[in-house]
């Protein structure tokens, strides 16, 4: 399958991997808000999430995909609306147009007090660098590069240094494999 084919039908490991996503977003969500409720009551009670692979939202057999799933949730949730940041990239405008235009289809997405971010750049130096230099709230990141390009240890550190962040990535183990016999990789 081609990366261009990747969104054209949802596949049974897409769904599962967006499912444990999803449900592990809310699980640590839980706990960090848990603990920004003990906080001072003018204390920064924002969380975040940010996927650096983010997609177009749906594939085109109509699935919704993971940027999607959080939103709708968190737009049910009072809290989760005045808390939650969202960042969302991929390198593909052919992906973050789509994805703009269905995060504003969603019903209810005016109601979360900080609206959506989306970027279209290459998972690369410039936003490690970016990473290494914020102090950032309590984020979950998703990284799922198609393949292994842009995924670093550097990266997952960059993201992992303050209070509260965590990180899920996945990678193609057969691109990695292939690549293992290549100088250049």
């Amino acid at each position: 399958m081609t990366n261009a084919k990747f969104f054209d039908e949802s596949s049974d490991q897409s769904q599962v991997k967006s499912a444990i996503v999803t449900k592990y977003f809310w699980a640590w969500a839980r706990v960090i808000i848990g603990a920004q409720n003990h906080l001072t009551e003018n204390a920064d009670k924002r969380i975040a999430y940010i996927d650096l692979f983010a997609g177009p939202g749906r594939y085109k057999d109509g699935t919704t995909s993971t940027p999607l799933l959080i939103l709708k949730k968190a737009i049910e949730d009072a809290d989760m609306r005045q808390r939650l940041i969202t960042v969302f990239n991929d390198k593909d405008e052919k992906n973050t147009k789509p994805l703009s235009e269905a995060i504003n289809q969603l019903s209810g997405v005016n109601r979360l007090k900080h609206k959506p971010q989306i970027y279209t750049q290459e998972v690369g130096e410039n936003i490690i660098k970016m990473f290494e230099k914020m102090k950032l709230i309590p984020t979950l990141f998703f990284v799922d590069p198609w393949g292994y390009k842009g995924l670093s240890l550097r990266l997952v550190n960059s993201v992992l240094k303050d209070w509260g962040c965590d990180c899920i990535f996945f990678f193609n183990y057969n691109r990695i494999n292939m690549g293992l016999n290549n100088e250049a990789v």
